[in-house]
């Protein structure tokens, strides 16, 4: 029994290892606002005034939190990975399980929900599909969220109108991605029951007759056909999304260097402010974008898990 909630089940198959994930993602956040605050210090401290240690000691600070970061994000993708295994693993076995296993009537119905070509689909695609998701499930939220939550606030310490602004160009994609995101979740789980009546008829071929076959083929070639145009529509409304964002992270840029520049100019804010704050938004675009896909991830997870799980129980 799968259950019903993606993250129960993700959560009670790979805890130990989620646990670690949490830690780890727990540092590297703390260091995304580190690199920023070293900026602001080599261009209005060392640079400014000129002094040469200065700008030596804050630079191989600054190498120090890269080296940190890249080391931790190393082993945070690596456990990630363990994850993704770990519940494709249980997953496959449960399915094997169920399969030679049968109870009620797909004991005796080789149509049954656990015939062999939703087996053969739940078995690569869909739990792998799962276990994807599921390296990402905490992983991704905690890190990006995090890491979108330290430098705002950094960013409000620093210049609050500026990083007001940088709040207010995102406020759009988070209204419009839920209202998309329905919709491919429709097209998602549509597709994914063609794929597995597409894999009923493949199983089938050798055990039918010449005359039999010829049906089979035109039959296979409309799935085939169906799955092209859904996943065509997935994909224009996915990147319907995609060209949003990429608009609002370079809008957002000039945004920041129209006002910024508009405040250096009248002395309001220093040159190491204004860098800082386009490195930083572009710290919040990368994240942000992040969240997005994920948020979709999640939706898509949720409609392959559910299918998943129906099939096993009704096996």
């Amino acid at each position: 029994m799968l259950g019903h909630s993606i993250y129960a089940y993700v959560w009670r198959t790979s805890r130990s290892t989620q646990i670690k994930i949490c830690l780890l993602v727990s540092l590297v956040t703390f260091f995304s606002v580190a690199p920023l605050e070293l900026q602001r210090r080599i261009i209005d401290g060392a640079v400014s005034q000129g002094e040469v240690m200065l700008l030596l000691l804050l630079g191989a600070a600054y190498l120090a939190v890269i080296l940190a970061q890249g080391v931790l994000k190393y082993a945070l993708n690596v456990l990630k990975g363990r994850v993704l295994e770990e519940v494709s693993r249980d997953l496959r076995k449960q399915i094997l399980w169920r399969k030679f296993n049968p109870t009620g009537d797909a004991a005796v119905s080789a149509a049954g929900p656990m015939d062999p070509g939703t087996t053969i689909s739940m078995l690569s695609a869909e739990s792998e599909d799962i276990g994807e998701f599921a390296s990402a499930s905490l992983s991704t939220p905690l890190l990006q969220g995090g890491t979108i939550i330290w430098v705002m606030a950094y960013l409000i310490w620093v210049e609050p109108r500026i990083a007001l602004l940088a709040i207010l160009i995102y406020a759009p994609q988070a209204f419009l991605t839920p209202q998309i995101q329905r919709n491919v979740n429709r097209l998602a789980r549509r597709r994914t029951r063609i794929m597995r009546k597409l894999g009923r008829e493949a199983v089938t071929f050798e055990s039918l007759a010449d005359d039999e076959r010829e049906g089979l083929r035109a039959r296979t070639d409309l799935l085939v056909g169906l799955v092209f145009k859904i996943r065509m529509l997935i994909y224009r409304q996915k990147h319907v999304l995609t060209f949003f964002g990429n608009f609002l992270d370079s809008f957002g840029v000039l945004i920041v260097l129209m006002v910024g520049g508009y405040m250096l100019i009248h002395e309001q804010i220093s040159v190491g402010t204004l860098v800082v704050f386009i490195t930083g938004f572009q710290k919040v675009s990368d994240p942000w974008s992040q969240l997005i896909n994920f948020y979709r991830s999640v939706s898509n997870a949720r409609v392959t898990f559910r299918l998943a799980a129906e099939t096993i129980d009704a096996a």
